[in-house]
């Protein structure tokens, strides 16, 4: 997607207006920069389902060079603190008597906003989350113009494995389905 005409489409029905949770989470990446920290925040709000209130919420910014951790994404961060807090690892539909703090009613749910479009890593994250809505300010080509290689991943993935910069191999081993066999006859929780 070369020209600046097609960026926008891709967003255009999608747009919303910037409200007070996403001016937090672009705050929190301004700060995390200030801090020696990259570019990238994220608030995940915790919303009651019946009355559609706001519980409380959690506000994170990237800390890869912090922890010389390249998986300590804004997302990622946000996403580990609410679900330790919760004691949940579904951010969406969390119920009452599982939820390691309080909630008004029954059910609950949270959003995610973040400074910048996430990753394919914190997309799949927030997917794994099942957190049901995602609101973002900055775009991947935004990311992409600053340096940032999001863009390199969403190509790479779109390719076939032997096309792809990452050497990757499939083992062919049937044994490595009894791990599968034995989860399914489990009564572990499915996520």
């Amino acid at each position: 997607m070369a020209s600046g005409e097609d960026k926008n489409s891709l967003y255009e029905h999608i747009k919303t207006s910037p409200d007070d949770w996403m001016k937090m989470a672009c705050a929190a990446a301004a700060d995390s920069v200030r801090i020696g920290g990259g570019p990238f925040g994220a608030v995940l709000v915790h919303i009651d389902g019946e009355t559609g209130k706001v519980i409380r919420h959690w506000i994170a910014c990237n800390h890869v060079a912090e922890f010389n951790d390249p998986t300590a994404h804004a997302e990622i961060s946000v996403i580990r603190q609410a679900c330790k807090e919760l004691g949940v690892f579904n951010l969406n539909n969390i119920s009452d008597e599982i939820s390691n703090l309080m909630q008004p009613t029954s059910l609950s749910h949270c959003e995610l906003y973040s400074s910048c479009e996430p990753c394919p890593m914190c997309y799949g994250a927030i997917r794994w989350a099942q957190i049901p809505v995602l609101t973002f300010a900055l775009t991947r080509f935004d990311a992409c113009d600053q340096g940032f290689m999001d863009m390199e991943i969403y190509d790479e993935l779109a390719q076939p494995f032997e096309s792809r910069q990452l050497k990757i191999n499939k083992a062919e081993f049937p044994e490595a389905l009894e791990a599968f066999k034995l989860w399914q006859a489990s009564e572990n929780p499915r996520y």
